[in-house]
């Protein structure tokens, strides 16, 4: 499956995190509560902190898409 545009944002809720992004050409959106995803998905100075936070990110959209 083919992620893009993966964004990821605070919510109102302590703790949560909004990931949106386009699976397979579809929007999907999903929650988080894994903080350092939000600390690492757009800091690439750490190259391993940010290819784990955007498989989980990724791996979040997917699951998300699979549920629709």
């Amino acid at each position: 499956m083919e992620t893009t545009e993966i964004k990821i944002e605070r919510t109102r809720s302590y703790g949560h995190y909004r990931i949106t992004g386009f699976v397979n050409g579809i929007e999907v959106s999903a929650i988080t509560t894994d903080s350092e995803a939000f600390d690492y998905l757009n800091d690439e100075d750490n190259e391993e902190k940010h290819k784990q936070a955007l498989a989980h990110c990724e791996f979040k959209l997917i699951q998300a898409y699979e549920n629709l």
